[in-house]
């Protein structure tokens, strides 16, 4: 049969672009199955799209495009009820363009993927094909308005489904349909490429939109509540959005600098998530629960608020995680607790999650989806004269569940970074046809000339799809043509230019490990670090660093009158007694401090900012003072301090740093304000990792 998905924006990022995506690739194993994107505003989707979908927009809104400004784009939508969350981004216009789509669509089966598109899907519909709504908010958060409308007008439905059981029967009880059986079927989630957790790091993961409703609030404020037992554990919080800016005060208001990390956005996020030792999720509503399944898939026990519908028909309480009551952060770190003390609890959690989270599957949950249009379909047929069911199948036998990409431009490398040094790289491309590629890495300067393309050994594997996989390795030797840089991760054909390839997957949890024992133990001879990351636009580049003496950044203290940091040296050169911290300023007028560090142990240090000092010595209303060690009092070289040797890009985004308020004990001629008013001295890591701090006048 032929399946259509209408839905509102495939090419942004959302649970429901997610798991439409999902269910969409299962199903085009054995059946034609197209996605319907209402709006359409970038090029390319967020989400990886097996080319064995059609994915076509109704309206293009992307710059230049003549329905940015088309008659009736300025009317309101007949259709779509003014109470419903997305109603000011429909129009008259944009009303004819869905109404035209469903009355001439040839698919058997329509699924509509919100309440404003159900209705659509409902009202006009072609008559030969089914017409199936799928409800991802729950029930009750749709505003009366909508649900009224929903009652009105779905009766001409022939499926609905919610991604909960509790959710089908709250809205059978509230908002009845006449001779519709509303069905619970759950989101689905494929299996992670990635290898499962092993629960040894300590890292607490918790992923999803930055949002008032998944109070994470109350994760950080639990999570603080820890800190102190459990000094070796961190936080790591991924996703963007409104909240961002609380939560990183609320961050620094708890002292929780470097422990509590807001991470950003991340995609793909399993490598993530299989960081974690434990998975946190503390929303005050859920419709599903997409992160806990992801999270259990990728084999991390889960600690959930027990909010309504979705967590307690996923988590089996002491069994694969456990349910905590809603919006309490005691009971949020009492569930935190009881698995970051016990390693062999956790890990049998993480088994447990591994094993029961299986069942959420794409080839299980589309499984029931054909069973439910099947259905449906024979209820049809006995109902209306001359309907004809669509056929059950139109593929069969062996049928590829992955399919090669459409182009090499649109493949994505997948990166795994092992703790010796070492880079992997994988990518699954189309069939050669008459090229032969290979991976190269092509140098990115900041400034001056770049440097030659470094070729990687590249083996080709011929995939029973059709398609080719490329494999290489990016060795330890590497870096010495490499050096201290950034570099494309491109391929190259004698008979092509370079494509600049994809990111994909990026599992460097080992490098976890690696800074943990690097600190521990800093090296002596030369050191060498290589991080993959993605750009903004998805591309995936290397992060290379290659050193023969290094200063690494342990950890930053900020108190109400100072800053102090720890850090270790790396390299041929030794800390010697008598060793200086240095903080110069930037820019024409020059000017440097010195204080003697301590030694603390084997090449690791510890020292207090001058920042006295630099509050009565500034020039500008603002400044950067810049951080060196002098291993050796008696040799003028610096080391610039840096915090670099990290699992992940953003430093500076992870890492943010309150500021100390101080009052200068000197009168300054050049200050801009009187030394009486306070002036605001923060550290900070720049984007190239080095650390630095700025003296404002505020």
């Amino acid at each position: 049969m032929k399946i259509s998905f209408l839905i509102n924006n495939i090419y942004g990022i959302g649970g429901t672009n997610r798991t439409v995506i999902n269910l969409a690739e299962a199903l085009s194993a054995h059946h034609d199955v197209e996605i319907v994107s209402v709006f359409r505003r970038t090029t390319a989707t967020k989400f990886e799209i097996s080319p064995r979908i059609t994915v076509r927009a109704l309206v293009d809104l992307r710059p230049g495009s003549s329905d940015r400004d088309a008659a009736g784009s300025d009317e309101p939508s007949e259709v779509v009820p003014r109470q419903e969350e997305f109603y000011a981004q429909y129009s008259k216009f944009t009303d004819g363009r869905i109404i035209r789509e469903l009355r001439k669509t040839d698919a058997d089966v329509v699924v509509g993927t919100r309440p404003s598109l159900n209705l659509f899907v409902a009202s006009h519909t072609r008559d030969g094909a089914l017409r199936v709504a799928q409800e991802h908010m729950t029930h009750l958060a749709i505003p009366p308005a909508v649900r009224a409308e929903m009652a009105r007008v779905y009766p001409r439905l022939d499926a609905i489904t919610t991604v909960t059981e509790a959710d089908a029967r709250s809205f059978m009880e509230n908002t009845p349909i006449p001779g519709i059986t509303v069905v619970g079927i759950p989101n689905s989630v494929p299996q992670p490429s990635v290898s499962p957790s092993d629960c040894t790091h300590k890292v607490v993961v918790s992923a999803g939109r930055m949002h008032h409703i998944k109070r994470y609030d109350l994760l950080i404020r639990a999570f603080g509540m820890l800190a102190a037992d459990f000094p070796d554990w961190q936080l790591r919080i991924y996703g963007d959005g409104g909240e961002a800016g609380k939560l990183r005060a609320l961050v620094t208001e708890l002292g929780l600098t470097g422990r509590a990390l807001l991470m950003g956005g991340f995609s793909p996020i399993e490598s993530e998530w299989a960081k974690g030792s434990i998975a946190a999720v503390t929303s005050s509503a859920e419709s599903f629960g997409m992160t806990l399944v992801e999270a259990m898939r990728c084999g991390l026990p889960v600690v959930s608020t027990d909010c309504p519908v979705g967590p307690r028909e996923i988590l089996t309480d002491g069994e694969d995680g456990l349910l905590v009551p809603n919006g309490d952060v005691e009971a949020i770190a009492w569930g935190l607790r009881r698995l970051m003390a016990d390693d062999a609890l956790r890990q049998d959690m993480g088994a447990a999650a591994l094993r029961n989270a299986s069942r959420y599957d794409p080839s299980q949950v589309a499984a029931r989806y054909v069973e439910l249009f099947e259905d449906a379909a024979r209820r049809r047929a006995a109902a209306v004269r001359g309907y004809r069911a669509p056929a059950a199948t139109r593929r069969t036998g062996a049928v590829q569940t992955r399919v090669p990409p459409v182009s090499l431009g649109s493949a994505t490398v997948d990166v795994t970074a092992d703790d010796a040094g070492w880079l992997r790289l994988s990518c699954d491309g189309p069939g050669e046809g008459r090229h032969r590629w290979n991976f190269v890495l092509r140098h990115k300067p900041s400034d001056g000339p770049p440097l030659p393309e470094v070729p990687l050994r590249t083996v080709r594997k011929q995939l029973d799809n059709g398609g080719t996989r490329y494999t290489a390795a990016v060795t330890p030797s590497t870096l010495d043509d490499l050096g201290d840089g950034r570099w494309q991760v491109a391929m190259r054909s004698p008979k092509a230019g370079p494509v600049h390839m994809k990111a994909g997957i990026r599992d460097t949890r080992a490098l976890i490990d690696a800074r943990n024992r690097l600190i521990a133990r800093p090296t002596e001879g030369l050191l060498g670090w290589n991080l993959p990351y993605a750009q903004p636009n998805g591309r995936l580049m290397l992060r290379t660093v290659l050193r023969e003496t290094h200063a690494e950044c342990v950890s930053v203290e900020v108190t109400d009158s100072g800053i102090a940091l720890e850090g270790v040296l790396c390299g041929d050169l030794h800390i010697q007694p008598g060793a200086l911290f240095v903080v110069s300023r930037r820019g024409r007028h020059t000017k440097s401090f010195e204080v003697p560090v301590r030694i603390l142990g084997r090449q690791s240090f510890r020292a207090e900012a001058p920042v006295r000092n630099v509050v009565d010595h500034r020039l500008e209303r603002w400044e950067d003072w810049d951080w060196w060690l002098q291993p050796d009092p008696y040799d003028r070289r610096k080391v610039r301090i840096c915090h670099l040797l990290e699992d992940f890009p953003d430093v500076k985004g992870a890492y943010g740093y309150p500021s100390v308020p101080l009052v200068g004990d000197e009168p300054s001629e050049y200050a801009v304000f009187h030394p009486a008013r306070p002036v605001w001295v923060r550290p900070y890591c720049s984007a190239s990792g080095a650390m630095a701090m700025n003296v404002v006048d505020r």
